[in-house]
């Protein structure tokens, strides 16, 4: 990954004198024997450069979690395992907390503490999300305790499990100090260039706070209604983001070449459309892709090597024909309708691979907004119930959705072949809005909440771990094919959460095993699922 001069060298700095990459339970501990000298700004540069994915992740997501969510499918082994983005996350995670305590101690003893707060309430709300992400993949982790090497010493090595209720109550309880504590003040202390990720825009900082806010005390409602729905109330009477306001990583904004994606397109060359996404997008087989109506298939994915729109079987059976090509290969950059014999099946769009500098990757879209808040107005969680007010943000985010996505595509130097030139029309808009799958039923409730999950399905199609998380909470009412489900259920159903990294049950053992009962599987569910 190439970083900007001033992330890279923040970045290095942080790792230089916060950790002392030790093996096993050190890494949720970084470090104690060392003298620690990076400064505040570089502490937090090092958080934001935590955002960005990391290699095994994006290959795990593609080749396990798409598969799960079937919002793709894979139609053969890549050889990566969900181990490898397990350790990678673990790692991630505490090297930041680490960084993150330490901003904190330094910010507690500056005698300047309180024109600090904007950089604190910034912190704050970066850890928050990387926790609350992170317990979604692992459910109860370490998280009170954790991260205090630093200032606290070798005792804080071994640090206990926090239950996913608490890390939920806790990081909920940090993004509502960072909303109440944003200002706009002219004595808070600015950092000026380190603030790489939102330029230093205090009402989008609040923004995307609070938006947090909305949407994990919503992920936990049907958990904890009392903790949530007080504050789900008070984030709609909050500013949210709106339309255009999209957090991602923008690497053209940041200097950065996202060249972690790329590998898990060339490390996985098996992921397809599936029959699951194609049902969602098209009212026809026809391979000419006459019945596309949603304009974000032509985004997403491709025609195969005939030119034809193909969709891969979701939960496929001995009689699939086999499927292999070489939609990602390199040999597209110069010679783009090269996809080898073999590809019989609609890819992956390979521009998301080819562009790495321009293409974002998100982490919350306007359109998610519209939908969270459609889903509250529906099952009348913290607002009155209105399914007509749901319906009109349902439509909202649709509309959203699908403009970000093709403004994605227009903007990207890179995309050429069947490139938009323009937003959809209205008429293109009001088709996709009325069509007997996308439009809003209003007279049914169960129908209602299926259909916004549908287009949180689709729109968070860069973002399938959301989608995962999505799926456990609302107990699999994301869209799932019932086609030969005993394939999925087999294959796929089994996954509920990701298993520690190896070193938590050799260096944290008797936390470890106060946590998982010394069972630590794939297959436990984790509190928030339904």
């Amino acid at each position: 990954m190439k970083l900007n001069k001033l992330i890279y060298t923040s970045l290095i700095a942080v790792i230089l004198s916060v950790t002392a990459c030790k093996n096993g339970f050190e890494e949720i501990n970084k470090p104690w024997d060392k003298d620690v000298a990076a400064p505040v700004e570089q502490l937090y540069n090092g958080l934001v450069s935590t955002l960005v994915l990391g290699w095994q992740e994006q290959v795990t997501y593609h080749t396990w979690i798409y598969p799960i969510t079937q919002q793709a499918v894979t139609t053969s082994n890549s050889g990566y395992v969900l181990a490898n983005a397990a350790s990678e996350l673990w790692s991630n995670y505490y090297l930041a907390l680490g960084n993150f305590r330490l901003l904190e101690k330094r910010i507690e003893e500056s005698p300047n503490k309180d024109k600090y707060k904007n950089l604190q309430a910034m912190a704050k709300t970066i850890m928050a999300y990387k926790t609350l992400k992170v317990s979604e993949f692992f459910g109860a982790m370490p998280y009170t305790e954790a991260g205090r090497a630093a200032t606290e010493g070798a005792a804080a090595y071994r640090a206990k499990y926090d239950s996913q209720a608490d890390v939920f109550k806790s990081a909920l309880a940090e993004l509502k100090w960072a909303v109440d504590n944003f200002s706009t003040s002219a004595d808070q202390i600015s950092i000026g260039g380190y603030e790489t990720f939102l330029k230093g825009d205090i009402t989008q900082w609040t923004k995307f706070a609070n938006s947090l806010r909305l949407r994990y005390a919503l992920t936990m409602s049907a958990k904890d209604a009392a903790t949530a729905t007080p504050i789900i109330t008070e984030a709609l009477a909050k500013p949210l983001l709106a339309d255009g306001e999209n957090i991602a990583i923008w690497p053209k904004a940041l200097n950065l070449t996202l060249d972690g994606r790329r590998w898990s397109f060339n490390s996985g060359l098996f992921h397809r459309m599936g029959t699951t996404m194609w049902s969602y997008m098209s009212s026809n087989d026809n391979k000419d892709g006459s019945g596309i109506f949603d304009p974000r298939c032509k985004i997403f994915f491709e025609p195969n090597n005939a030119g034809q729109w193909a969709p891969y079987p979701q939960n496929p059976t001995t009689a699939t024909v086999g499927e292999g090509g070489l939609p990602y290969d390199n040999i597209r950059l110069t010679s783009w309708a090269t996809k080898g014999a073999g590809n019989l099946y609609s890819p992956l769009n390979y521009y998301f691979a080819q562009d790495q500098t321009t293409i974002p990757e998100p982490i919350f879209t306007a359109a998610e907004i519209h939908f969270l808040k459609a889903e509250i107005y529906t099952s009348g969680i913290g607002a009155t119930k209105n399914l007509t007010t749901a319906k009109g943000e349902y439509e909202k985010g649709v509309t959203a959705s699908v403009n970000f996505w093709t403004k994605v595509a227009m903007d990207s130097p890179e995309w050429v072949v069947s490139k938009p030139t323009a937003l959809p029309s209205a008429a293109t808009i009001t088709a996709l809005l009325t069509n007997a799958k996308v439009a809003f039923d209003a007279t049914n409730e169960a129908n209602a909440l299926k259909q916004i999950y549908a287009q949180m399905w689709v729109d968070g199609f860069r973002q399938p771990w959301d989608v995962w998380a999505l799926k456990r909470r609302t107990g699999n009412l994301t869209p799932m094919t019932t086609v030969n489900s005993a394939y999925y259920d087999s294959n796929f159903g089994i996954y509920h959460r990701l298993v520690y990294p190896s070193s938590e049950a050799d260096y944290n053992s008797a936390n470890w095993r106060t946590a998982t009962g010394g069972a630590d599987l794939t297959s436990t569910k984790t509190w928030l699922e339904k």
